[in-house]
């Protein structure tokens, strides 16, 4: 009898089973639809969960399904897994538009995550032949990736190509203002060059770099420190003052050298952050 029971247990699953998938198969394009309007009402983790049961049971158009998925999954910054279905979409797609929009999709998980260097990788893999907004959007996130790098020359050469497929040519020459800006900058707040400026002179290192309180308290301090040891040698020998006074200065006064490198470089990211944003405002929609 028992012998006969697992032959039957089993038909009966396969036939289950079966029934099941061609079941599901009739209502495929209803879960596909309801997984759209999940992924319109922000609800992505439902959506995804969707469209991966649309993926199961053998619906149609699998690449963009995955291309789908990883937008879900972007939406809820879940970007490795995001990364995931970009790649899954890529490989099981023979269509060049929707392989360009896994790279690009995958290329800006990892600006998201400052990971330039990747980005960058991916964005070599895109095909030559893009579409006019496809090459908007390869030029942008080769932009930001080269800036974020501190390649300005690479990020003003594909920001200036993003403005010419926008059709934006007469924004070019306000960008590059921009980039000359960076650069003037750069001349301008020279970490060493307030370095060695604080050791000459302490105090002088922060004012090269706008901090004119620092510089003050530095001047102050080293100053103090100084009459201090002329005080002591006087009373004692120079000897003594050196030994008691010297440990404090040298404290301050190499502290005070690498404080003014310190505000030197967070004035020119300042000035650099802000010429980034009046960079990427030039690309915003009118």
């Amino acid at each position: 009898m028992n012998l006969l029971r697992k032959p039957a247990i089993f038909c009966c699953l396969i036939i289950s089973i079966t029934s099941a998938k061609q079941l599901s198969a009739q209502h495929l394009d209803e879960v596909i639809s309801f997984a759209g309007r999940q992924f319109e009402l922000g609800n992505y983790q439902l959506s995804a969960k969707e469209y991966n049961r649309a993926v199961f049971f053998g619906a149609e158009n699998q690449d963009l399904i995955y291309l789908k998925i990883a937008q879900c999954y972007f939406n809820t910054k879940d970007y490795a897994l995001s990364n995931t279905f970009f790649d899954k979409s890529y490989f099981a797609s023979s269509s060049d538009s929707i392989k360009t929009e896994a790279v690009l999709g995958k290329a800006f998980n990892n600006i998201l995550q400052s990971r330039y260097m990747p980005a960058l990788t991916e964005l070599m893999n895109l095909d030559t032949m893009l579409s006019p907004s496809q090459e908007i959007k390869a030029n942008f996130y080769a932009g930001i990736a080269y800036f974020g790098m501190n390649e300005n020359q690479q990020a003003e050469e594909a920001f200036k190509a993003c403005l010419e497929y926008m059709g934006r040519e007469e924004k070019v020459a306000l960008m590059e203002d921009e980039f000359d800006a960076i650069r003037k900058w750069g001349g301008r707040y020279n970490p060493k060059t307030a370095w060695v400026l604080s050791l000459i002179i302490p105090g002088s290192g922060q004012l090269y770099a706008g901090e004119v309180k620092e510089a003050v308290n530095s001047m102050a301090l080293t100053g103090g420190l100084l009459y201090l040891s002329i005080l002591l040698s006087r009373r004692y020998s120079f000897f003594e003052a050196v030994l008691t006074v010297l440990p404090w200065f040298q404290r301050y006064y190499l502290g005070g050298a690498n404080k003014a490198e310190k505000y030197a470089n967070e004035a020119f990211l300042r000035e650099r952050y802000n010429s980034y944003r009046n960079i990427l405002t030039l690309m915003e929609d009118e």
